[in-house]
């Protein structure tokens, strides 16, 4: 008689092993793709790019800033970012801190800015 239910029960155990596993797929399948914030920056008086800038992300969800620097080309790049509104702050220790906000990202785009710094001590 027990071997009867044989089958049954090894049909349910396939099932209770692989759901979890199919639904954890399909979670990811749906998640929105990450965007990207780009630019570059340049002195505001030469229009030279300017290298060793650090640039921050932030926004009012939960996630921490992201930080990075800019390269010798004055070139910088926050890749895998949720879809949301930003701030973005530039700093570097000869120049004036500056900050753009509102930047609004979407899934799976990118939102290039140029910005340019003023030398510290100098009014825009």
């Amino acid at each position: 008689m027990l071997m009867h239910f044989v089958p049954y029960l090894l049909c349910m155990l396939v099932l209770i092993i692989t759901v979890p596993v199919l639904a954890r797929a399909e979670s990811r399948e749906y998640a929105p793709p990450p965007g990207v914030l780009l630019g570059i920056v340049v002195d505001g008086d030469s229009r030279e790019p300017l290298a060793r800038v650090k640039v921050s992300a932030s926004t009012s969800g939960h996630m921490q800033a992201q930080v990075t620097w800019t390269d010798p080309a004055g070139r910088y790049r926050l890749p895998l970012l949720p879809a949301g509104t930003y701030t973005l702050r530039f700093e570097h220790p000869d120049y004036a801190p500056s900050s753009r906000a509102d930047i609004l990202l979407r899934a799976n785009r990118a939102v290039r800015s140029r910005v340019a710094l003023r030398p510290s001590g100098t009014r825009a």
